[in-house]
């Protein structure tokens, strides 16, 4: 009889044992579920945004080679009506709007006709 008892209390220890580790292991599983889910959403939305950055720098592409390139003469009457509005006093805001251009460029080519390096080339391009 002691061994019977015996035996029925190390079954059931034994039957806790793995009950307890498959519930460790459940936990583990859906840790690991979640994790996987979390990255899922996280690749989700790095591939929607990579698809739509690509898709409008594709659009920018297709319009930019769709609108005629400035000619030189065009450009370098743009730079000087720049430069020349600057000297004038006009603020970079008005230029820009003026031209049609971003203030980006308005800053680009005022720096660009202050420098020696352009003076010089535009000389060369001149004579």
């Amino acid at each position: 009889m002691t061994y019977l008892i015996s035996g029925l209390i190390v079954l059931g220890v034994a039957l806790l044992s793995v009950v307890w580790l498959q519930l460790q292991q459940q936990r583990a599983i859906d840790r690991l579920d979640d994790r996987l889910a979390h990255l899922t959403a996280g690749i989700s939305l790095l591939t929607d945004t990579t698809e739509s950055g690509l898709r409008d720098v594709a659009q920018e592409i297709g319009r930019l080679a769709a609108s005629p390139l400035d000619k030189p003469r065009a450009r370098a009457a743009r730079q000087r009506r720049i430069a020349t509005a600057a000297r004038r006093g006009r603020s970079v805001e008005d230029i820009a709007v003026a031209e049609q251009v971003s203030e980006g460029e308005v800053r680009l080519r005022l720096q660009l006709a202050d420098s020696p390096r352009y003076e010089r080339a535009h000389d060369a391009s001149v004579r």
